[in-house]
């Protein structure tokens, strides 16, 4: 679903009733609101919100693969609303719902299956990729937590689709990326490809070492640990499953910016309105 792990309905159940919330906790975090971080993400202007406000946007369930998630579309559109999109979900899946989305004259679709999670804009052909919008927006939040991540090393754990955009964003930002992943040929591709761009490890205990700034999208539990993190820690974590052990949650939760689709998903919004 969002290149990382297949999102469970507990995951998403939460996230109508909680944005506001949500929202608030960010912007104590970051000085940001959800809206204000995805507009940095997609590298716009302030007028994205004004866009938005004039956008109507259809989520349409899909279910081949493993089926549809429940209250993952209903999630989808909330978190749409949320930003000043004008957003529904398709009473129909599928192809009928992309029928129906037409109908209702959508600017843009909004469609995941078990590979691919992209928002459409019907009127300009644009696609954006959910994995690529994640990226984006948590290096911002991250950017925004640190008060700017210029020539500072970052750690990115996990380089797949998610972490990779997110090296790259890091490098664009004029930070010095890190990276590591217990697969071995993605961190050699990615040493090949961007060469002294990036520093590699071999272990996250090392690389820990060597900044105090974290990139998670790696999906694996418990692999930050407490003594991993000290007071000056800021990680901006992707990742599901989370990948801090309890003890590592409790040291860096006021320091720590999660959650399983708010963010994307406003980039995603911003990015396939931007002109």
């Amino acid at each position: 679903m969002l290149r990382l792990t297949r999102l469970k309905p507990t995951d998403v159940s939460h996230i109508p009733e909680t944005l506001d919330r949500y929202d608030k906790e960010l912007k104590q975090k970051t000085g940001c609101t959800l809206l204000e971080i995805a507009v940095e993400a997609a590298r716009t202007n302030a007028a994205a919100g004004r866009l938005l406000k004039k956008t109507v946007a259809a989520v349409v369930p899909i279910t081949s693969g493993g089926g549809v998630i429940e209250g993952f579309s209903l999630a989808v559109t909330a978190i749409l609303n949320h930003v000043g999109v004008k957003a529904i979900t398709t009473r129909e899946t599928d192809v009928a719902g992309i029928v129906e989305a037409y109908e209702k004259d959508s600017h843009l679709l909004f469609v995941a299956d078990d590979k691919i999670f992209v928002a459409i804009n019907l009127l300009t052909n644009r696609v954006v990729d959910n994995a690529t919008a994640t990226a984006k927006a948590y290096v911002a939040a991250l950017d925004r937590m640190a008060n700017g991540l210029i020539g500072k090393p970052v750690l990115v754990i996990g380089v797949g689709h998610v972490g990779r955009a997110a090296v790259e964003d890091l490098i664009l930002r004029k930070a010095k990326p890190l990276a590591v992943d217990v697969n071995r040929l993605r961190v050699r591709t990615l040493k090949q490809t961007l060469g002294r761009k990036v520093t590699v490890f071999r272990t996250l205990t090392e690389a820990m070492k060597h900044t105090d700034f974290v990139i998670n999208t790696a999906p694996a539990r418990n692999i930050i640990k407490a003594n991993m993190i000290n007071a000056n820690t800021l990680i901006s974590a992707p990742a599901i499953p989370l990948g801090l052990t309890t003890a590592g949650l409790r040291k860096a939760e006021r320091h720590l910016v999660h959650d399983s689709l708010e963010l994307g998903v406003a980039t995603m919004a911003v990015e396939a309105c931007a002109n």
